[in-house]
């Protein structure tokens, strides 16, 4: 899987340009068809989405061009579950999130689970990211909690981005940023900066 920005006309340029690289051994993508249509459950309605499949030239693997508006294994749009975490900061408890959003208490308290376990390591990644993008930036300033210290780290990179590579929402960085893993269950690294 690979997030790429949430254009298809974007993506099919970049992949006819051959300026996708595989996330396993960065040969050019070419275009391979579709992956499964899905349904992305979006802040207000829901959202169709066929994402675009690659193959790369070289170790011949398939990689699904997941949009930045998603994350991995996660049927809501990555803006809805930001919220959730920004409300979560802000003192909310899960089930008056949950309502506000209008996503089952389950759901939203198994987000708010993963992201509070894994706070202090995507708090660090963040952090890293926000320095490489702006070196100018020295240390987060506390918050009382390592889920607010997260996303005030999350936050400055988001902007950082912003900054050098021109705007777009503030949670497709964080897809990008994390390539979709942001609430995995799986502990593999996030990419770094490069």
């Amino acid at each position: 899987m690979l997030i790429v920005v949430n254009d298809p006309a974007y993506v099919e340029r970049e992949l006819a340009e051959g300026r996708l690289r595989c996330p396993r051994c960065q040969g050019e993508l070419r275009p391979w068809g579709h992956a499964r249509g899905r349904v992305l459950r979006g802040a207000t309605k829901q959202i169709e989405l066929h994402p675009r499949r690659a193959r790369c030239g070289s170790c011949r693997v398939t990689s699904v061009l997941l949009p930045d508006v998603c994350l991995s294994r996660r049927v809501d749009e990555v803006a809805v579950i930001g919220r959730a975490l920004l409300e979560k900061a802000a003192g909310a408890g899960h089930r008056r999130i949950a309502t506000r959003l209008g996503r089952p208490a389950e759901t939203v308290r198994g987000w708010l689970r993963r992201f509070s376990s894994r706070a202090a390591p995507i708090q660090a990644h963040f952090h890293h990211w926000a320095l490489a993008l702006d070196p100018r930036l020295e240390t987060i300033t506390p918050q009382g909690s390592p889920l607010a210290e997260a996303l005030e780290a999350i936050g400055l990179a988001a902007r950082a981005a912003g900054l050098v590579f021109g705007p777009r929402a503030a949670w497709s960085w964080v897809s990008a940023m994390t390539a979709g893993a942001l609430l995995a269950n799986t502990n593999s690294p996030f990419p770094s900066p490069r």
